[in-house]
């Protein structure tokens, strides 16, 4: 019985370590998402955006939405490259828009092609996928809602790195991003951000090693074999081309 008690407790232990480790997962993959399409605020009923955040342009055809006076958005899938709707959520959806009011608008829908630009107001991290809500921006004084959703292969979660480049089939930042930087524009954000480096001064130090770090003086006095070089906010003093007094 002890030895069965022990099985179990290391059982349990396993499972619980693997449940934190995809949690981890699914954390680092919905922020990587969120970095990548920053999110929209809207009002509770969808009609205003209180805060923006990143256009998104439409890469495929067929993207269906449908107003927001309903209250379950349009459910779409991508898969095999293509957008799709129906299958059993596709019922439901229209089913549950009817039952909740939505009488003939529960039918009313609009078909967004690839070029056509909206919001992204939530991102959601499952086991079987990632979903994005969209919001569109008024057609005709009718704002449009939708969910895409990115299916995982057999449950699994992707490496994010997969689920960013599958994203970036369907949705692009506006500005022509994919919301992922390419390399270079990633290094010069990086340099951007990256903080000046401190440049120094120091005895002995050649005239040509002071130039290149602080330019050219504002004004030079020769006196022999001394030479001071005169900057906005301080006095250099060189003797045989060699630093000898700073001040």
């Amino acid at each position: 019985m002890t030895a069965i008690r022990v099985l179990r407790a290391g059982l349990i232990l396993v499972l619980i370590g693997i449940a934190s480790v995809a949690g981890a997962q699914s954390t680092d993959l919905k922020q990587a998402l969120e970095t990548a399409y920053p999110l929209t605020k809207a009002t509770a009923d969808n009609t205003e955006i209180v805060t923006a955040g990143a256009v998104l342009v439409l890469q495929k055809d067929n993207l269906q939405m449908c107003k927001v006076n309903l209250p379950i958005p349009t459910h779409n899938y991508y898969k095999n490259g293509e957008v799709t709707q129906g299958g059993f959520m596709g019922v439901l959806n229209k089913l549950g828009n009817a039952s909740l009011g939505g009488g003939a608008d529960a039918t009313t829908t609009r078909k967004f092609v690839a070029g056509e630009k909206f919001w992204v107001t939530k991102i959601e991290v499952e086991n079987d996928g990632v979903t994005l809500q969209f919001l569109s921006d008024p057609l005709q004084d009718v704002r449009y809602h939708a969910m895409l959703k990115f299916p995982f292969p057999k449950g699994q979660t992707p490496p994010t790195d997969q689920v960013l480049a599958s994203v970036a089939q369907v949705i692009m930042t506006d500005g022509g991003g994919d919301g992922a930087q390419a390399p270079e524009q990633q290094q010069a954000a990086s340099d951007a951000a990256a903080p000046a480096a401190t440049k120094t001064i120091a005895l002995g130090q050649t005239k040509d090693q002071v130039l290149q770090s602080f330019g050219q003086p504002t004004k030079v006095v020769q006196l022999g074999a001394k030479e001071i070089d005169y900057y906005s906010d301080m006095k250099v003093t060189f003797t045989n081309n060699k630093v000898t007094n700073v001040e």
